[in-house]
């Protein structure tokens, strides 16, 4: 894969991080929390409407959560932009390191909490990160 296309499909990837990060954001108040109690009630399998709203605690993780996501994934996009043409090895290293280490620690805690799905969904953003990251040629160049 060419380092530009890599360059953009990471940049892609950084958005949707993001746009997830706003949607949990989201819920931490009952009126905008729709998309992310879907979410859930997939994740939980089966769809049944259960979640049907997230008491005060898990509002308050949504909202801590949400930032979070949201802060990764501008730091995430804002390293790709700016140093694409500087040290794309570096950031593509710090880019892998991280999302391998939030994999690790967000599917075994989910694992754990017996949300079998939410690893699923994780193994999704997992493969939307890593072909940019380990598919791309010419990174000296």
């Amino acid at each position: 894969m060419d380092k530009k296309i890599s360059a953009i499909w990471l940049q892609v990837a950084c958005v949707i991080a993001v746009a997830t990060g706003l949607v949990s954001a989201a819920a931490s108040f009952p009126a905008t929390a729709g998309p992310w109690l879907f979410l859930f009630d997939l994740l939980k399998w089966p769809i049944d409407g259960n979640p049907s709203q997230f008491d005060l605690p898990t509002r308050a993780v949504n909202a801590v959560l949400g930032g979070v996501m949201v802060g990764w994934g501008i730091l995430m996009f804002l390293l790709v932009r700016n140093f694409l043409n500087n040290d794309f090895a570096l950031v593509r290293r710090l880019i892998l390191i991280s999302i391998v280490a939030w994999f690790v620690v967000d599917s075994t805690g989910s694992f754990l909490a017996e949300l079998p799905g939410n690893v699923l969904l994780n193994v999704s953003f997992l493969f939307l990160f890593l072909p940019p990251l380990l598919l791309v040629k010419n990174e000296n160049k």
